[in-house]
């Protein structure tokens, strides 16, 4: 498992610091106000991930092999694992191309529902009420409490 984390950490590490510096400065303009700018909250989403990403690399070198491990025995990347980096991967981009044509909340809810389902979450009550909810409650912190209107 070390080498996977390392490798996890190494591509997580590269997504960050390239959406800190290339998507985020590329996409989001700066209208000048005096409040937060828009990128502000992108922007500590990309610190906090490749801060973790980092942290993860720095667990995966530093951790000793369990009693009982050997290197031989370390699981490598099946098909299943495969499988699944791919449907996260499609879960993310189907989530972006949904808020890009209607908006944070919808996307906020198809990003819940993916989300749920990649979770194995089958009960459609849950997953109802949960991609309902959470969107109208960011929504609320966000244009109520910080007054950050959302598109």
């Amino acid at each position: 498992m070390r080498a996977l984390d390392g490798a996890a950490a190494a591509l997580i590490a590269a997504f960050g610091l390239a959406t800190l510096f290339l998507f985020i400065p590329g996409t989001i303009d700066d209208p000048g106000m005096d409040d937060l700018p828009p990128a502000f909250m992108p922007q500590i989403v990309a610190i906090l991930l490749t801060g973790l990403a980092v942290l993860l690399g720095l667990r995966s070198l530093l951790r000793r092999p369990a009693a009982g491990d050997s290197a031989g025995k370390e699981p490598a990347l099946t098909r299943r694992h495969a499988g699944f980096v791919l449907l996260a991967a499609l879960w993310l981009a189907v989530s972006f191309a949904v808020v890009a044509l209607a908006g944070y909340l919808a996307g906020g809810a198809a990003a819940v529902v993916g989300a749920m389902l990649l979770m194995r979450i089958r009960r459609p009550v849950t997953i109802v009420a949960t991609a309902v909810a959470a969107p109208l409650v960011l929504w609320a912190v966000f244009w109520q409490l910080l007054t950050i209107p959302l598109p």
